[in-house]
Order: C-alpha cells, then sequence, then structure tokens
C-alpha cells in the first residue's frame, strides 16, 4: 500500500494516494470524512488535478508496531485491543464495510499517555489487490503470541484473552469487548484504602466515691498468761568415749614407670641370716616379725651403734637395680608388692591387629631405557632461541609470552548533551525514546510542554545512529532542518538535535 507521512503545521498525517484502478466505496467515504467515528482515524479526502488522497491525522499517535517493541503491560495491551474492537464495532454501525480496516501493526496508532487507539479505513472495494487481509480473530492471536509481556506484572489477563479466542470457531466483537472492559475495570480497580483508626469515646470521670469515716474500735485487752513452771530437764548420763580402731597405713599407690624395671631378688631376713638389722632395712622391709627383732636387737647390749660397713653393706643390698627398654621390644611395666603381699603378675601386651591393607597389582616390568640422545629444541622448523621472548599472538610454544601494547578497541558511547544545563544523557538502548510520557520514554523531558508525550527515537543499526521524529506537534530538526515524521535521519558526532524549542548535541565518546 501506498502510505506516506505529510507535515503541516503542528499537525501529521498519514496520506494514502488513491490509485486510478481503486474502486472508491462512496457511502463508506462519505459516513468517514462526513463524521468523527470512534476508533476510526479522523479522515479527509482531497484532489488536486487529477491526484486524489485520503488522509488520516495521526498527530502525537505511534504506530503499535513501535509502541509493542518493548515490554509491554496490562494497560498498553488491553488499550489497543480495546480501541480495535472500537473500530469494528463503529463500523457496523456506520454501515461501513469491516474489510475495509486495515487489521496491520503498521497502520494502527495509539496514544502513548491514555492508550488511546484509532485504526485506518479505507474505502476501496477492491482491497483484495493487495493480498488476503486476516480475520479478527487471527490478527488479535498474532497480537499476544508476538508481544513480549511485562514479567512484573501477573499475566492472568493474557490467558483469559487467549482461552476467549481458542473457544468458539466465530469471533464475536460484542463478547470480546465485555471480556476486555471486565479486565480494564479490575485493573483500574483502586487498591482499598486503609480504615482510618475507630476513635473511642473518652470516658467521662467518675465522681470520686467518698468513704465513710472508720470509727475506731476500742482496744481489746488480753487477760494475762500465768507464768508456767520451768520444766526441769533430766541430766544426761555422760557416755564412755568410743575407742576408733586404728586404721591401718595405706600402701602409698606407686606410679607406673616408663620403662620396665626388673625386681632384685627378695632379700632375705637379717634375723635368720644371723647380722643386725638397721632402720632403713626395717622401713623397706617392714613386718611383724622384723618390728620384733629389731625391737629385740636394740635392747641387746652394745647395739647402740651399728657398724659402718654393714650399713653401707645394708644399702648396697636394698639398692635395686634399674632396668632398660630394648628398642623395638615391648615394654613391661614393673610390679610392686605391698609388704605381706604377694606380688602381682604383670599384664600380658594386648597383640594388635595389623592394618588391613589392599593387594598391590604386580608392577610391570620396567621397560628398557632408550639410549639417551641430546635434546633437540625446535619450533615451526626454527631453532628455538632461550635468549628472547615472544610477543602474544605468535605460535610459539614452550616460550615466555608477555601481553601486547596495542590497546584494545576502543567502545563507542554515544550521548546527548541538554544544552539547557550540560546534562549528559547515555544513549544506552537500541531503540531510545525521547518525550514528556514518564511510563513510555527512556529520557524523560518534564519541564518543557513544547516537548510531545512520545517525541522522537534515537536508533542504532550496525553501528550507525539515527534519529526519527515520531508524529510530533512541534517536529525534530538536525542541524536546523525539520524531519519528516517516521523517517530516519542519520546523526553524526557533533550534530545538533532540536525537539520543539529544546535544544541537544549529539556526541559519539
Amino acid at each position: 500500500m501506498d502510505f506516506m507521512f505529510e507535515n503541516q503545521g503542528t499537525h501529521t498525517y498519514f496520506v494514502y494516494k488513491i490509485a486510478p484502478d481503486d474502486a472508491i466505496d462512496s457511502m463508506s467515504l462519505g459516513m468517514l470524512t462526513h463524521n468523527r467515528i470512534a476508533g476510526l482515524a479522523e479522515t479527509s479526502y482531497i484532489q488536486m488535478d487529477e491526484a486524489r488522497y485520503l488522509r488520516y491525522d495521526v498527530t502525537s499517535r505511534v504506530a503499535v508496531e513501535q509502541f509493542f517493541s518493548g515490554p509491554v503491560n496490562k494497560k498498553r495491551l488491553l488499550g489497543v485491543l480495546s480501541g480495535i474492537v472500537t473500530a469494528l464495532l463503529s463500523a457496523e454501525d456506520y454501515m461501513i464495510d469491516t474489510r475495509s480496516i486495515l487489521l496491520d501493526t503498521r497502520y494502527i496508532f495509539a496514544d502513548v499517555s491514555n492508550c488511546d487507539t484509532v485504526v485506518i479505513c479505507l474505502p476501496i472495494a477492491n482491497l483484495e489487490k493487495f493480498g488476503p487481509q486476516p480475520d479478527a480473530a487471527t490478527f488479535f492471536k498474532n497480537i499476544i503470541f508476538s508481544t513480549q509481556f511485562d514479567q512484573t506484572e501477573n499475566c492472568d489477563h493474557v490467558a483469559q484473552i487467549i482461552n476467549f479466542l481458542n473457544s468458539s470457531a466465530t469471533f464475536s466483537p460484542e463478547n470480546f469487548q465485555t471480556l476486555l472492559r471486565t479486565l480494564r475495570d479490575k485493573a483500574e480497580q483502586p487498591a482499598p484504602k486503609p480504615q482510618p483508626p475507630v476513635m473511642q469515646q473518652p470516658i467521662a470521670p467518675q465522681p470520686p466515691v467518698m468513704q465513710q469515716p472508720i470509727v475506731p474500735q476500742p482496744p481489746v485487752m488480753q487477760q494475762p498468761v500465768a507464768p508456767q513452771p520451768p520444766v526441769m530437764q533430766q541430766p544426761v548420763a555422760p557416755q564412755p568415749p568410743v575407742m576408733q580402731q586404728p586404721v591401718a597405713p595405706q600402701q602409698p599407690v606407686m606410679p607406673r614407670p616408663q620403662a620396665p624395671v626388673q625386681q632384685p631378688a627378695a632379700p632375705q631376713n637379717s634375723a635368720e641370716s644371723g647380722e643386725k638389722m638397721s632402720f632403713l632395712y626395717l622401713l623397706r622391709h617392714y613386718s611383724k616379725e622384723n618390728a620384733e627383732a629389731y625391737k629385740a636387737q636394740k635392747n641387746q647390749p652394745g647395739s647402740a651403734k651399728e657398724p659402718k660397713q654393714k650399713k653401707e653393706k645394708k644399702s648396697k643390698n636394698a639398692a635395686a637395680p634399674v632396668g632398660f627398654t630394648v628398642p623395638g621390644a615391648p615394654e613391661k611395666p614393673a610390679s610392686f608388692a605391698a609388704p605381706n603381699q604377694p606380688a602381682a603378675p604383670a599384664p600380658q601386651p594386648i597383640p594388635q591387629q595389623p592394618a588391613y591393607q589392599p593387594p598391590r597389582p604386580a608392577a610391570a616390568p620396567a621397560p628398557a631405557p632408550a639410549p639417551m640422545q641430546p635434546p633437540v629444541y625446535q619450533n615451526a622448523g626454527r631453532q628455538m632461541n632461550f635468549g628472547e621472548t615472544v610477543v602474544l599472538g605468535g605460535s610459539t610454544a614452550g616460550e615466555t609470552t608477555v601481553l601486547s601494547a596495542v590497546a584494545p578497541e576502543a567502545q563507542i558511547h554515544p550521548t546527548l548533551i541538554r544544552q539547557k544545563n550540560g546534562e549528559k544523557i547515555p544513549v544506552n538502548k537500541p531503540l531510545f525514546r525521547l518525550g514528556k510520557e514518564k511510563s513510555y520514554v527512556d529520557y524523560f523531558i518534564a519541564d518543557n510542554p513544547a516537548v510531545s508525550r512520545s517525541h522522537a527515537n534515537i536508533i542504532e543499526r550496525d553501528g550507525r545512529f539515527y534519529i526519527m521524529d515520531t508524529n510530533s506537534k512541534n517536529h525534530t530538526y538536525v542541524n536546523g532542518v525539520m524531519l519528516p515524521s517516521n523517517e530516519e535521519v542519520p546523526l553524526e558526532h557533533g550534530s545538533v538535535v532540536v525537539l520543539a524549542n529544546e535544544s541537544f548535541e549529539f556526541k559519539l565518546y
């Protein structure tokens, strides 16, 4: 179809040039040009000499193809679908053939602020020359399946729309409009306001209750208590003291020596051997018999002093030889015997089980050593030079490499500089929108009423940057030249962009 955009003052028109072979539907044309029909773009018919045109006012509206280019929220989707269904129902009311409505997202335009949508109705009887037109149900399904929805919202409305479109073979615009209104009312239903706290009525203060004075009661006189004669206690007869049995002295517990000590042979009783018993011997070999023998010996005349030689002999006999441990032999703890008690047998060592080790496979016989050859270091047919360092990027192996000193390719950062306040605006999206509709654009211009809601787009394609006016009222200029609506114009470093009367400078850093 031969459409073009035309700018006249503050208006933007979507213009169709009527071809000579087009059969005009006069009744539909008259309805369009003499009425403001809801859902259909305002239409005017112009003839200049032999050329005939149909103009549709799309000022401050963008094509749905652009409107749905990013994530689409519930408000946008329901607004666009409701506008299309309204156009279909209005066409039937004005006796316009619904097949003349162009169900194509390129020919449907929406207001980015309130999502009000209008469609293009082409009153030509022979539209089949442009190819088959999709039916309404198929067209709505294509929109649903080709749109990316906002994942931050609950998308239950999408499932309900798909279920409706698949529920019946025939599409009913009235029923579909009812569903869309229900979904829109549910979306626009305000959240319940918090209830103000219930103010409690103040409690009136109660008058104080006057208490009756308490009459003092006369004191109650207690009867004197007669003194009781003292009770004489019987004297306690003294008990004879209980004699405690002497406790036999406990033998000291000898610590277990680290090294095994051999016990000396039991010494003979000094009384039996006929030698005099020393006090040291009595302490070491104390027994009742030795004690009596030592007392009898002490009572004998001439036994006050013992010869020095015998003392030394006794002490030599009393010394116990110190044992030692043979390396690798298990230690044997020494045993000690209390007087008059047999020595306890030495504990037997517990044999330790050897740790389990898995059987090892038999080692393969070592191969015969190869004759030593002098190593030859080569690299791609060249003798390696160990005195040099190569630069990263070569195919050499085994040598030390260093990073190349070549700087990486500089990245381009497109930026708009607002001349009014020097603000730097990074253009960080392939499709960067400019305007004053905060919910739609990427850079929000709030302090300039001359700028349209969706004023212009900056587009990146194949490393180049373009700007396109999106049917704004006050137009877009590049280096002083006004841009035609919806036409991409290239941007260069240093280009001056003017949105209405707001100037920007485009830079590539």
